[in-house]
């Protein structure tokens, strides 16, 4: 039977990764989580302020994530959300209809280059209808922006995993999906092969 979780905004989630490695995300507007830099080996959570904790992304997750990776809500009062405001900046990428703005050729990746769009304070602002407050995003000269915000693709339950995982054993927090929409982004992708989930398995 599914699990049944209902989305509140402000409310914690337990998020179990592995048998020994557990972290928390908090609902945003649906369907955005915000995730943190903090995890434990058995998901038992108590005298935390999330304000104290850096967060680490939030991104669009599909429902798929209520039975595969959240444990259950966190209930204990000695745990708080963050008060922090929504994020309302995303990056859209380009896809082979975007006519010039696309950057790839036949036969490349679907999606390459992007846009940053405001999705509003509340986040209610569908992608499409977005305002836009930077076209055709360039490398090196939009480096930082590229870097500092979340494609607005969603994310299901293995590629998230993979990403959180691989944060919490190295350090390492991206979107390997960055390495095909904004080719050059980074330079050390052999070393860390396999890549995340992600991607497709031919590019990982």
């Amino acid at each position: 039977m599914a699990k049944r979780i209902v989305w509140k905004v402000g409310d914690l989630v337990n998020i179990k990764l592995r048998e020994d490695l557990y972290t928390i995300g908090q609902m945003l507007p649906s369907p955005a989580m915000r995730f943190y830099d903090i995890s434990n080996s058995d998901g038992e959570w108590r005298d935390i302020n999330l304000n104290d904790i850096s967060p680490l992304f939030r991104v669009f997750v599909g429902r798929v994530i209520n039975n595969e990776l959240i444990h259950n809500k966190i209930k204990s009062p000695t745990v708080l959300a963050s008060s922090a405001p929504y994020e309302p900046y995303w990056i859209h990428a380009y896809s082979s209809m975007d006519g010039d703005h696309y950057t790839g050729r036949a036969n490349d990746f679907l999606f390459m280059g992007g846009k940053i769009v405001d999705l509003g304070p509340d986040g209610r602002i569908g992608v499409t209808l977005a305002p836009v407050v930077k076209e055709d995003l360039r490398l090196p000269e939009d480096r930082e922006l590229i870097e500092k915000y979340e494609l607005d693709n969603m994310w299901g339950h293995d590629d998230l995993c993979d990403r959180l995982c691989r944060y919490f054993d190295t350090g390492i927090n991206r979107d390997d999906l960055k390495f095909e929409v904004f080719p050059g982004l980074w330079d050390d992708r052999e070393q860390l092969r396999p890549l995340t989930r992600r991607l497709p398995v031919p590019l990982r």
